[in-house]
């Protein structure tokens, strides 16, 4: 996984119980679990700020997000630790306000890590330890890494313009076993991406197929940004109008990308206003990609503008 694609920031509530149910608690690893938990998010936030001030290709950033990867090494092997002595840490020993936290940073391990305890968490699951709703994610993120068909329905692929559904297992089912877990049904999952989708039955889908991600463009795309999409997204600085007024929405940037993988003739092909069409162009000035057609590419993106 690409570091800047590790520096999600996740929030979570951390609490505690009634002191009556806190007193079966294991408060030592709680603590400790805690520890590493920010640990874990320490140089996430500090790499954010650095980004915000000095931008992404800072030498002040670049310092931070190495030091993010020693310390993500440091965390998993704290953590892993842990559920290797205990077994996942839910919410029976650490309470259910700290329930997710060895979880969090596991999201952010390697995918071998993330494979190997996968089954352990599913179990924790399974006992209530830990929110299913949470570890769809992270099966699904399993899952499509190793080219097999997602069971949530939570993973899309993303490239410019382009954004499709990974496949999806028995996908006439998708809705139920989302429901299942708390999660809302998959075509108001979808509608954040302007995505119009439709449940297959067992006999016929309705969806186009273009909608869907073939594995195998994975080795087609000649031009790749560099740093993934939730790096770019977090380089966007929300103009004060756009605030004012609540604008939010996509904007649709048109570019070539020259053969060093250099943005240029940069322009707005579908925008909002209130200063984001200026500052959607400042960004993707920024991004770099890696060119493998050894000439200019004609490309589109889209960058999201959400009020949060």
């Amino acid at each position: 996984m690409n570091r800047k694609l590790s520096l999600y920031i996740a929030i979570a509530c951390i609490g505690y119980f009634s002191n009556a149910s806190a007193q079966q608690l294991n408060k030592k690893l709680i603590a400790e679990i805690k520890d590493i938990y920010n640990a874990d998010q320490y140089y996430r936030v500090a790499t954010k700020k650095a980004a915000d001030l000095h931008g992404w290709d800072s030498p002040e950033t670049d310092s931070l997000m190495r030091l993010q990867g020693k310390a993500d090494i440091e965390n998993t092997s704290r953590i892993t630790a842990i559920i290797d002595q205990y077994g996942y840490p839910g919410k029976s020993l650490v309470g259910k306000q700290n329930a997710s936290l060895a979880f969090m940073v596991i999201q952010h391990s390697d995918a071998e890590t993330q494979r190997k305890y996968l089954p352990v968490m599913t179990k924790a699951a399974n006992r209530g330890e830990l929110a299913w709703r949470s570890l769809a994610l992270l099966i699904d993120r399993v899952k499509t890494g190793q080219n097999e068909k997602q069971v949530y329905g939570t993973q899309l692929w993303q490239m410019g313009n382009s954004v499709k559904l990974y496949p999806i297992a028995d996908e006439a089912g998708v809705n139920i076993r989302r429901k299942k877990i708390g999660l809302p049904p998959l075509e108001t999952y979808l509608q954040q991406w302007n995505i119009k989708y439709k449940v297959p039955t067992q006999q016929r889908n309705p969806n186009p197929e273009g909608l869907y991600y073939s594995y195998e463009q994975r080795e087609e795309s000649p031009v790749e940004l560099i740093g993934g999409e939730k790096a770019l997204y977090a380089k966007i600085k929300y103009p004060e109008s756009a605030l004012k007024e609540h604008v939010s929405g996509w904007i649709t940037v048109e570019l070539t990308v020259d053969k060093d993988g250099k943005p240029k003739n940069l322009s707005v092909v579908k925008g909002l206003g209130h200063g984001c069409d200026e500052e959607a162009v400042r960004v993707m000035s920024e991004a770099r990609f890696t060119n493998k057609t050894g000439e200019d590419h004609d490309m589109r993106y889209r960058l999201p503008f959400a009020i949060h």
